[in-house]
C-alpha cells in the first residue's frame, strides 16, 4: 500500500471535491447553473432546495469515487507502480466527467424551472457600464513579476557557477516514496530544462495577470455600487494569488535544482513538493469561498434585488460556453466556477488559447 499516495489524495482532492459539490453557493446571485436570474429568485425556495440537492447529490457521487481510488491505490501496493501513476490522472478525469455530467443535468433543470417564474418575464432588465471601472486598482503590477525573472536568473548563475558540482546522472522522476524512477546522464540542456519550464511559466503568469486587469467589465444593475465594488475585489484578490501562486511555483523549480547539488534528504524533498502544490490548492479554495464568482461572497445585502439582468442565456451555450460574435472582448466571467473565460466566437480568443497550450506542453515536455 503506498500510504503518501492516499495521503496525497486526500489533501489535494477532498478540498477540491468539496469545492465542486458547493460551487452553485459561489456564483453569482444573477445566475444559477449557467441561467440567468434576479437576485430575488436565486434566494427562493425552488432554487435554494435545487442549490442543496447539488451538493447533497455531488457529496455523496464525489466521495464514492474518492473511495474506490483510494482502495485502487490500497490494492495496487509497491508492486505495481504503473498501475498506481495510472489512478490519480483517472480519479481526475473521472471527477471532471462526473462534475460536468451533473451540472448538465441541472442546468437543464433550472432552465425548465425559470419558464415557470412569472418574475423572470414581468421584470425588467437593465444594463449598466461604468465609464471609470478600469481606473480601479483592478490587479497588481506586472513589476512585482520581475521578482520571479530575478529569481530564475540567479538560479542560472548559481547553476552555472556550480556545473562542475552536478553529479554525472541527475535524478528527474521520483515515485511517492521518494525512490528515483527516471535519471538522465549530465548535459547543459538536462540542467537548464528547468530554468526553460521557469520562463515559460513567468510568461503565462503574466498573461493571466493582464487578462485580469483587461477582462470584461459585468456590473449588476440592481445595486450598481455594490456589483462594482465587490468586482474589484475579486479581481485584485485573484490577481495576487496569480503573483505568490507563480512565485511558489518557480520557487519550487529552483529547489529542485538545487538538489542537483546539495543533494537532500528524501523526506525534506517530498515534503517541500507536496506543500508548495497543496498551498497553492488550498489557497485557490479558501480564496473562492471568501470571495465567491465576481466577488459575490463579499458584503452581501439582507435582500436580493428583483431587478432582472439582461438575459443573454443564448449566449451562453450549456450555461458554459461564450459565444457572442457581436462582443469585441476576448475575457469574460465564467458563469459557473470561478474565475474567466474566453469568448469563443473571437478569433484572437482561438489563438490566445493556442499559444497558451503550446506554452504549457512545452513547459511539460521540457522539464521531463
Amino acid at each position: 500500500m503506498s500510504t503518501l499516495s492516499i495521503v496525497v489524495l486526500t489533501l489535494i482532492f477532498i478540498p477540491l471535491i468539496s469545492s465542486l459539490a458547493f460551487m452553485p453557493y459561489l456564483t453569482r446571485e444573477t445566475v444559477s447553473f449557467g441561467i440567468s436570474i434576479s437576485e430575488e429568485i436565486y434566494r427562493s425556495e425552488p432554487v435554494r432546495r435545487m442549490r442543496k440537492n447539488y451538493a447533497l447529490i455531488s457529496l455523496l457521487l464525489y466521495g464514492l469515487l474518492y473511495l474506490i481510488c483510494a482502495f485502487a491505490l490500497f490494492r495496487s501496493g509497491h508492486q505495481d507502480r504503473l498501475e498506481e501513476s495510472i489512478w490519480l490522472p483517472l480519479f481526475i478525469f473521472l471527477l471532471i466527467a462526473l462534475s460536468s455530467g451533473l451540472f448538465l443535468y441541472f442546468h437543464v433543470k433550472m432552465k425548465q424551472l425559470k419558464r415557470t417564474l412569472p418574475a423572470t418575464v414581468k421584470a425588467k432588465s437593465i444594463l449598466t457600464v461604468d465609464t471609470k471601472y478600469r481606473q480601479n486598482k483592478l490587479a497588481v503590477s506586472n513589476h512585482w513579476f520581475w521578482l520571479h525573472a530575478a529569481l530564475i536568473a540567479g538560479s542560472v548563475v548559481y547553476m552555472l557557477a556550480n556545473y562542475d558540482r552536478i553529479p554525472g546522472q541527475i535524478a528527474l522522476k521520483y515515485d511517492f516514496q521518494g525512490n528515483i524512477v527516471e535519471s538522465a546522464a549530465k548535459s547543459y540542456g538536462t540542467v537548464f530544462s528547468l530554468n526553460a519550464a521557469q520562463f515559460m511559466m513567468l510568461l503565462l503568469f503574466l498573461f493571466i495577470n493582464w487578462s485580469i486587469q483587461h477582462s470584461k467589465q459585468q456590473t449588476y444593475a440592481g445595486d450598481p455600487e455594490r456589483s462594482i465594488r465587490q468586482s474589484s475585489i475579486f479581481r485584485h484578490r485573484w490577481s495576487v494569488f496569480s503573483l505568490l501562486s507563480s512565485f511558489m511555483t518557480i520557487s519550487l523549480f529552483s529547489f529542485l535544482q538545487l538538489n542537483m547539488i546539495e543533494p537532500m534528504h528524501t523526506n525534506v524533498m517530498m515534503s517541500v513538493s507536496l506543500a508548495i502544490p497543496l498551498f497553492v490548492v488550498l489557497f485557490a479554495i479558501i480564496l473562492s469561498f471568501l470571495t465567491g464568482q465576481g466577488g459575490s461572497r463579499i458584503k452581501r445585502p439582507a435582500k436580493g434585488s428583483s431587478v432582472q439582468p439582461v438575459d443573454d442565456d443564448h449566449l451562453w451555450k450549456l450555461g458554459v460556453f461564450y459565444y457572442n460574435p457581436s462582443d469585441p472582448s476576448v475575457f469574460v466571467e465564467k458563469r459557473s466556477g470561478i474565475g474567466w473565460t474566453i469568448n469563443h466566437a473571437h478569433p484572437a480568443a482561438w489563438t490566445i488559447v493556442g499559444v497558451i497550450l503550446i506554452i504549457v506542453i512545452v513547459s511539460i515536455l521540457i522539464s521531463t
